[in-house]
């Protein structure tokens, strides 16, 4: 067939298409120790010295081993967002943003015709995942993403283009095995986004085309894992590098907070190894009593580490979802023959807790206001079905359990079950 359901991620995309008539995940990379997975970071690297553009985790281990090049993450932060229309500058030629969307979306499609193999037709029709809202605060740029989207989609070859809710998506999935008819809040905390639907389910509404009825409201906020990787990284780690450091004639003064958090954020960092931005920080270290940690804090730069750092953070993020504490290795950012030393940083569930207090309580905000849309109040909820990788954090989890203490809990597929459901919709619509 040459339908598919595509779920380009902030942080992971996947594709999913049938294979003899069946509903499968395409595998899309294999790791260093021969395992294939599902799910490809969205991750774009440019390589200088073969002018070579690669992706997912390869673009990632390119970089980060030192190979010269550009990296790129998180673009779909970018849609939705002001900065649609800009140019970057990768060597000697500017790109739109478009354009790199382009290339890793385009890269999707070809593993999976690869993965259909020579003799099946190319892939047509794609039914793409999109949060509720990629701007939640100006409609405009919201419908200006969604038609990004979709000309980037035909650009790469697909001549029937649809757009469905993300969680709706990922209700569809959870619908495939609903015994009995249930009303069901789809909770899906992602890279860049925390959406929810409220939906009426059960086998006999699977079946059905038109589906509106069973929609009782759709909400969502611009605020995902992404989010929670820089707030962490801004109170924990940034210190080490000077952040809130006190300038000696005004200790009332601090060094500026902006720098480090366009260090923390995936898509910001390249900016920072400007040469307008060091001579910058050259010039505020002369009024800092205590020069070391600004000291790191341009080493780091000089050597393009900013990616590798805000990786590190991500994989102490991740590790916590399933341990006490976790260990940065800020050693390894300077390993290569650096004359600086850095201590490694320890960091607990109780500062992840602490750093993302904030933003759960904006995510569980716009939980209770898609319970107002409908006149619902928590206690009418019988199912919680989580997606997304940032569900699996412990704080999620309790501040979910703690709102619905009756409902039952189903832990959907973190990664995969939007894809599923988007190639759910994609049967319905155009097969």
């Amino acid at each position: 067939m040459t339908i598919c359901g595509l779920d380009f991620g902030t942080s992971n995309s996947t594709i999913g298409v049938l294979q003899n008539n069946q509903q499968t995940m395409v595998p899309l990379e294999q790791d260093s120790d021969g395992h294939w997975h599902s799910t490809l970071p969205s991750a774009l690297f440019f390589g200088f010295e073969a002018d070579q553009i690669s992706f997912g985790r390869d673009a990632t281990n390119r970089y980060t081993n030192g190979e010269p090049g550009r990296l790129m993450r998180s673009m779909k932060s970018l849609l939705g967002s002001a900065s649609m229309a800009d140019t970057t500058q990768v060597k000697n030629r500017f790109y739109t943003y478009d354009e790199i969307v382009g290339f890793f979306v385009a890269s999707l499609k070809q593993q999976a015709e690869k993965f259909l193999g020579e003799n099946s037709p190319a892939l047509e029709s794609v039914v793409i995942g999109r949060p509720v809202y990629f701007n939640d605060t100006d409609a405009e740029l919201d419908s200006t993403a969604e038609e990004h989207l979709a000309a980037i989609a035909r650009l790469a070859g697909y001549k029937d283009v649809s757009f469905q809710f993300e969680p709706i998506a990922a209700a569809m999935d959870y619908e495939k095995n609903v015994t009995s008819e249930e009303l069901a809040l789809i909770v899906d905390i992602g890279g860049g986004t925390s959406d929810f639907t409220l939906i009426r389910l059960s086998p006999e509404r699977h079946q059905q085309t038109d589906r509106q009825s069973d929609f009782l409201a759709n909400h969502g906020i611009h605020l995902g894992g992404t989010d929670f990787d820089r707030h962490l990284s801004v109170t924990s780690i940034m210190p080490e590098f000077g952040m809130g450091m006190p300038m000696a004639a005004r200790p009332e003064l601090s060094m500026p907070g902006h720098y480090y958090f366009e260090l923390a954020t995936w898509h910001r960092i390249h900016l920072m190894y400007q040469r307008d931005v060091l001579l910058e920080l050259n010039q505020l270290r002369l009024d800092l009593s205590n020069k070391a940690p600004i000291d790191k804090l341009l080493d780091l730069l000089k050597r393009k580490k900013g990616h590798h750092l805000a990786a590190l953070v991500e994989r102490a993020k991740i590790e916590l979802s399933s341990c006490d504490a976790t260990e940065v290795d800020l050693q390894s950012l300077f390993s290569d023959g650096s004359d600086l030393t850095i201590n490694n940083c320890l960091l607990t569930q109780e500062q992840l807790h602490l750093s993302l207090k904030r933003d759960m309580n904006k995510i569980f905000r716009a939980l209770d206001e898609t319970l107002t849309q409908a006149g619902l109040q928590h206690k009418d909820i019988k199912t919680v079905f989580t997606t997304g990788g940032s569900t699996a954090l412990p704080m999620v989890q309790n501040c979910i359990a703690e709102a619905f203490p009756n409902a039952r809990k189903v832990a959907g597929d973190l990664y995969n079950s939007v894809g599923s459901g988007l190639l759910v919709e994609a049967i319905k619509r155009y097969q």
